[in-house]
């Protein structure tokens, strides 16, 4: 049935209901958002802090070849979750689980391969102390490109809004944990495991949490 055809109660009703709205940029266009909040954080980390002080002990390979490898699946895991912003266009879920496992998988494995390439390095104070320090700095590197992720994520329609936040959650603090792969002089793998895995497994919880939310409210404000 055309508008045309339709009683005109029902066209009237159609005609209030609309209004203008601002066309969505290609996924890969809004993940170039994203990717250039990483380079500027990546470049004001690299101008104020001092990379670590084991660097010469680790491989080129497993030091800066392993940050950007990181870095790529961070930018795969945000597109992602970019696409799952538009109906119809995001990827299997079986396709979700082995992006966030093999981001995930490779965070830790970076950590196993450094403790044994490099020992661990004490730290001023108490172990706590120190993986409190890095928690703050995970957070505070993936912050930005968490919040500008999500923004760009709810500013569209995901339908499976938890499974967008994941991935976002997840592609930022990847990309933070590159970053800190370089900094932090912690080759402890216990501390590796609790304080930088955990960041991201924090990341990873807290984007699923907020796309529950917002899916709730979603829904709740549709007729």
């Amino acid at each position: 049935m055309s508008l045309e055809s339709a009683p005109k109660e029902l066209r009237q009703a159609i005609e209030r209901d609309l209004e203008p709205i601002r066309p969505l940029h290609p996924a890969w266009m809004r993940t170039l958002v994203a990717v250039a909040v990483i380079v500027v954080v990546l470049a004001f980390s690299l101008a104020t802090a001092s990379l670590r002080s084991d660097l010469a002990q680790i491989p080129m390979w497993l030091s800066w070849g392993c940050s950007v490898f990181q870095l790529a699946l961070a930018v795969i895991l945000i597109g992602m979750a970019l696409r799952e912003a538009i109906p119809g266009a995001g990827a299997p879920v079986g396709a979700v689980r082995t992006a966030a496992l093999t981001a995930l998988t490779m965070q830790i494995l970076v950590g196993v391969a450094t403790s044994i390439y490099s020992p661990a390095i004490p730290m001023p104070g108490s172990d706590f102390t120190a993986g409190v320090g890095c928690l703050k700095h995970e957070f505070f590197l993936a912050l930005p490109t968490f919040i500008v992720t999500l923004v760009l994520v709810f500013r569209a329609l995901p339908l499976r809004a938890p499974t967008a936040g994941l991935l976002g959650g997840a592609g930022a603090a990847i990309a933070s944990d590159a970053i800190l792969h370089m900094m932090c002089p912690m080759s402890d793998l216990l501390h590796v495991l609790v304080w930088h895995t955990g960041a991201v497994l924090c990341f990873m919880a807290v984007g699923w949490l907020i796309g529950i939310l917002w899916q709730q409210m979603h829904w709740r404000r549709t007729p």
